[in-house]
């Protein structure tokens, strides 16, 4: 790291904590029920329609938005831009535990809960599925991220408390093999990525034409790696909120200079799919192609329209606009993808049930009141940003 990062030490019990703990433990009542009773008893799941908004939204979704922490480790340590250096460990934090929760999603979306790990065994390796290879790469950037983010929490310990003497002996050991733990996940990183796409492709007569493609692993490694700068500039901004301390927009208008090549590409990937596949004509006289259009719109054009721009890279208000556009765009597109233009067999149909939704809401405060509590505890942000610039 070429910067100084230290333990935020804010206050904790802020209104929006508690509410966000309240929905941690309602969840885990749900969670609780859910795993002696089974999905049967919680979820609308059923034969005809497989998979909810567990895997749709908080595995599916939710490890593309996480792909900040492979993106952003791979421009510093990869490419050798330190000077994004302060980002690092912010995005690594939020990526761990996206992967994490992601990989509680999968536990509890699976039937047999307690034989989750079975992927692991050499004996039940399935070399032909994408489902084993993303259920293995899960688990290893999963594990990959705790240990790029264990630097912080030796830092820690070094200071204080009973584990001083062995935090000084282990921090030596893993800063040494930290750059290859990088390199692996990234490796990891874009193997997943694709592989979400890949399982999609098996449902080619349930998923909408519009969204069906044998292009699908590209498209979801493509706008994974478009979205992760956008979902670090969010980040940065939601934590100088939480723990007010300023937001370094030059870094980040510098960062976001980067976001517009890759959503071209992707643009041009879609446009490309959708013409040589003879599926334009789609487009127009139907529900679905507004759908499209409106996806492809917030998610790519716009936004990349808007920073390509120096005046809206520059400005606070700019980044966050198309940011959040990207991310909300990606996150249609998951569900599109896996929910809202699958057909399920005859006599099947699926809407979330409250209980879906309980545990989905606390998916997601264990994002935020982990973020705040590990960056309150650990050194993850700096200890003194930059004056602000733009607007």
């Amino acid at each position: 790291m070429n910067v100084k990062t230290v333990p935020m030490n804010r206050k904790l019990w802020t209104p929006w904590f508690t509410f966000g703990v309240c929905v941690i433990a309602a969840g885990l009542l749900v969670t609780l029920f859910r795993l002696i009773r089974g999905l049967g008893a919680v979820t609308n799941l059923s034969d005809g329609f497989p998979w909810g908004i567990w895997i749709a939204f908080d595995v599916v979704a939710g490890i593309a938005l996480a792909a900040g922490g492979f993106t952003t480790a791979a421009l510093v340590y990869v490419f050798n831009r330190g000077k994004y250096s302060p980002l690092v460990r912010p995005a690594v934090l939020t990526a761990m535990l996206g992967y994490l929760i992601a990989t509680f999603s999968i536990t509890m979306d699976v039937g047999r809960w307690w034989q989750v790990y079975n992927p692991a065994l050499p004996a039940n390796w399935q070399g032909n599925s994408p489902l084993f290879e993303v259920s293995l790469c899960v688990m290893t950037y999963s594990t990959i991220l705790v240990l790029e983010f264990l630097p912080g929490v030796l830092e820690k310990w070094q200071q204080t408390g009973f584990l001083k003497s062995a935090a000084a002996k282990v921090s030596p050991i893993l800063n040494r093999v930290l750059f290859f733990l990088i390199i692996l996940g990234v490796v990891v990183s874009t193997l997943h990525q694709s592989s979400l796409g890949s399982v999609a492709l098996v449902a080619a007569y349930r998923i909408h034409p519009l969204w069906w493609s044998p292009w699908l692993p590209l498209m979801f490694l493509v706008s994974a790696i478009a979205v992760g700068f956008p979902v670090v500039i969010v980040e940065s901004w939601i934590s100088a909120r939480a723990f007010k301390h300023r937001v370094d927009v030059g870094l980040l208008s510098d960062l976001a200079k980067i976001t517009p090549w890759i959503l071209g590409f992707y643009i041009l990937l879609k446009a490309y799919a959708l013409m040589s596949a003879g599926k334009v004509g789609l487009l127009f006289g139907s529900w679905w192609g507004v759908v499209w259009i409106v996806e492809n719109l917030l998610f790519a054009v716009i936004p990349f329209v808007m920073l390509l721009r120096p005046a809206v890279r520059g400005s606070l208000k700019g980044l966050l606009t198309a940011s959040i556009m990207m991310i909300v765009g990606i996150v249609l597109n998951r569900l599109d993808t896996y929910i809202l233009t699958y057909t399920p067999r005859p006599g099947f149909n699926y809407f979330p049930s409250v209980g879906e939704l309980i545990i989905t809401g606390m998916m997601v405060s264990l994002l935020f009141v982990g973020y705040k509590v590990l960056a309150n505890t650990f050194p993850v942000l700096p200890s003194a940003v930059p004056a602000q610039g733009g607007k």
